[in-house]
């Protein structure tokens, strides 16, 4: 069969099928309130070819059922019409509901007993619930309301509470209802003792891991923090975590931890592609265990043709294994681009230590010896590097591949003097900032800016590593990958003292996992405050959240008349924050 052919007799099926007539027509009523009347309507599932004695006993159920379905929306009182008759091939049968006027809510007592009386949680869900004198009575929410409070109790450490009174009087002849929901929630349980069955790593170790102590109010958050950060370590394969609440006369709640050993050599291999930096491959080694104290080394390969990197790691858990490490870094970048050329060896010390509000600090030191040669000319420095940072995430776990909402916050200071022996002396900070914003229903708005200054005596020797550029996939697109910054007097870009860089992206679901998104990015790297001139560049792309991550596609077209290309196309593959 040709293929014209096979698709002349697809569409015509296509067309065939939905011209055909419904089974069941149903008037007055839309949204939510018909998907459930179908949804109770056992009418509805019969086949056309039903024998009639079979249609008429599904018509006469149809009645209670349609009742039921619109009752779960606060309509007690409908008008329903139901005609039925055959046509040739299918039956056919005609309702038409008038749902009526809502009851509404008259009086709503939502009332807390018990220790749970005080607890800010559950104030707080007293505070923000949905039943409302007036509101028009829904039986979902009631329910979902009462599943909240078992939910909020179990995470709290109220074992033993429940629902004295629970109910809901209906008057539906004036339309109206009353709701009376009392939750005693009883005492609140304590942690008791945490156990450890494990011989993979040093028993003191795994127990730094646990941010609790016996005797504590039960906390859900904590239990479920102490399964992830031993998930997360890489020592462990599974994690079965247990609690087993005792009551009276004890009321605690024990925790035990059964853990095994996940395997201990990791090799990865791996290859990419971005338009910055061309095909792209790697390589990774890593011993999860190097020893019982709970050591790590990892090593990484990256080779392209703009950057390679090679790196090695040795890590140490500290006091608060969770995020408090020590990182031992040696390592070797080679970068070539239009703006540069250099080559970087570095070996340093860095300190993760998590502080309030979820914040992460970091403190490090490099030694960094970088051949560089930027517009023609070469230069060797020789730089020590101290300085701290400050990241805050969310959501913390990064593993999702497309969230709805979250942020990614850093700010970093670092320095250093020909007295301490660089050979050059400079103060610089860097300030990042990402934030997912949820829309409309599958959409979102991601906002992304970063800004960057540094004092020193003189551009000229500065390395390139700590020179500002902009331009490329993550930086301004439509512009070539750091071909934004100041120019020497041939117009060759040497980088500058501050970088502005902004950037606005609307990303809507459109099918399954696609989206597509349309953004604006703008910014440039410069030499003085005061001679900030911006370029921008807009365009639009699609997103494929692949097993893999999210993989985007994006033309960017330069607003600049002066702009080196027309537009250019931007492929990514990375997590959004």
């Amino acid at each position: 069969m040709h293929r014209p052919r096979i698709a002349t007799f697809l569409c015509c099926t296509l067309l065939a099928w939905t011209a055909a007539p419904a089974k069941v027509q149903l008037d007055g009523v839309r949204g939510h309130l018909r998907e459930n009347v179908l949804a109770h309507l056992s009418l509805d599932n019969a086949p056309c070819d039903a024998p009639s004695w079979r249609v008429q006993r599904l018509i006469r159920k149809a009645d209670a059922e349609i009742h039921e379905a619109l009752e779960a929306f606060g309509y007690y009182n409908p008008v329903i019409d139901i005609e039925s008759g055959r046509e040739p091939g299918c039956w056919q049968v005609r309702i038409r509901i008038d749902p009526g006027e809502p009851v509404r809510l008259r009086q709503v007592d939502v009332l807390v007993a018990g220790e749970a009386a005080d607890d800010p949680g559950f104030r707080r869900l007293q505070r923000t619930q949905p039943l409302k004198p007036g509101a028009q009575l829904d039986h979902a929410l009631y329910e979902r309301l009462k599943k909240s409070f078992i939910d909020l109790a179990r995470q709290r450490g109220y074992f033993a509470g429940g629902f004295p009174e629970s109910r809901i009087d209906i008057y539906a002849r004036q339309d109206v209802a009353d709701v009376r929901l009392h939750y005693d929630s009883g005492p609140r349980y304590r942690f008791g003792e945490v156990s450890f069955e494990q011989d993979v790593v040093r028993a003191d170790l795994v127990e730094r891991f646990v941010d609790f102590a016996s005797g504590e109010p039960y906390d859900g958050g904590k239990v479920t923090d102490l399964y992830n950060a031993l998930l997360a370590t890489g020592y462990f394969a599974s994690v079965d975590l247990r609690t087993d609440p005792r009551p009276l006369p004890e009321l605690e709640v024990p925790v035990s931890v059964a853990l095994t050993a996940a395997r201990r050599h990791v090799y990865t291999f791996g290859a990419g592609y971005s338009t910055d930096k061309g095909p792209k491959l790697r390589a990774g080694y890593t011993d999860r265990r190097v020893n019982e104290s709970g050591h790590q080394l990892d090593g990484q390969l990256e080779v392209s043709s703009v950057e390679s990197t090679l790196g090695l790691s040795y890590r140490l858990p500290r006091r608060d294994p969770r995020v408090e490490w020590l990182h031992v870094d040696a390592g070797y970048r080679h970068e070539d681009t239009r703006a540069k050329r250099a080559d970087t060896y570095k070996i340093g010390i860095k300190e993760f230590r998590r502080r309030p509000a979820g914040w992460v600090e970091t403190r490090f030191i490099d030694a960094s010896i970088e051949d560089f040669t930027i517009a023609g000319e070469h230069n060797r420095e020789f730089l020590l590097i101290p300085g701290l940072s400050w990241t805050h995430t969310f959501p913390g776990s990064l593993t999702i591949t497309r969230p709805d909402r979250g942020h990614r916050v850093s700010f970093r200071v670092s320095g250093t003097s020909e007295q301490i022996g660089s050979d050059s002396s400079f103060l610089q900070a860097d300030l990042y900032g990402k934030f997912i914003v949820p829309t409309w229903s599958g959409g979102r708005l991601l906002l992304r800016g970063e800004a960057g200054g540094t004092l020193k005596d003189q551009l000229r020797t500065l390395p390139a590593s700590v020179r500002y550029f902009a331009g490329g996939d993550y930086s301004v697109r439509g512009y070539d990958y750091q071909s934004l910054g100041p120019t020497d007097g041939q117009g060759k870009v040497i980088g500058g003292s501050y970088k502005l860089v902004g950037s606005i992206e609307l990303d809507q679901r459109i099918l399954g996992n696609w989206s597509a998104a349309a953004f604006v990015d703008t910014g440039n790297a410069f030499d003085r405050p005061s001679a900030v001139t911006l370029k921008t560049g807009v365009g639009a792309g699609l997103r494929w959240y692949s097993p893999l991550g999210p993989i985007r596609f994006d033309i960017a077209v330069p607003l600049d008349r002066d702009a080196p290309d027309s537009w250019r196309l931007h492929i990514t593959l990375g997590p959004d924050l």
